[in-house]
């Protein structure tokens, strides 16, 4: 089994250069190697391109885009929730839009693709 430190290491590897020092410097009296790998691993995400959040920031986000989406009608045709669905471009808004719809509208939205 890999300590925390040889993770923390090969995830350092994997990091741009000017990346790599933050992670490699010594510890400072608030850090642990965990909290450490923990952060090196979210900046190896975002180096990546990927988004990257905690539980609480992406519950948030999901919030406000759940809010800033009218909810679909009961009666809304398969084909405008389909046109609806497809206007939207951020995963997050998409995901936000799916969950205000019912059972049946989800299953005549997958029909409809």
């Amino acid at each position: 089994m890999m300590s925390l430190e040889d993770r923390l290491a090969a995830i350092v590897a994997l990091l741009p250069e000017q990346a790599q020092n933050r992670f490699t410097a010594p510890l400072t009296a608030e850090e642990s190697t965990d909290t450490r790998l923990v952060e090196a691993a979210r900046g190896l995400a975002k180096a990546e391109g990927l988004v990257c959040m905690t539980p609480g920031e992406f519950a948030r986000v999901s919030t406000q885009h759940t809010t800033a989406t009218r909810a679909p009608a009961a009666d809304d045709p398969p084909q405008s929730l389909a046109a609806r669905f497809a206007a939207i471009t951020d995963p997050r808004a998409q995901t936000a839009f799916w969950r205000l719809l019912t059972a049946e509208q989800r299953a005549a939205l997958t029909k409809a693709q």
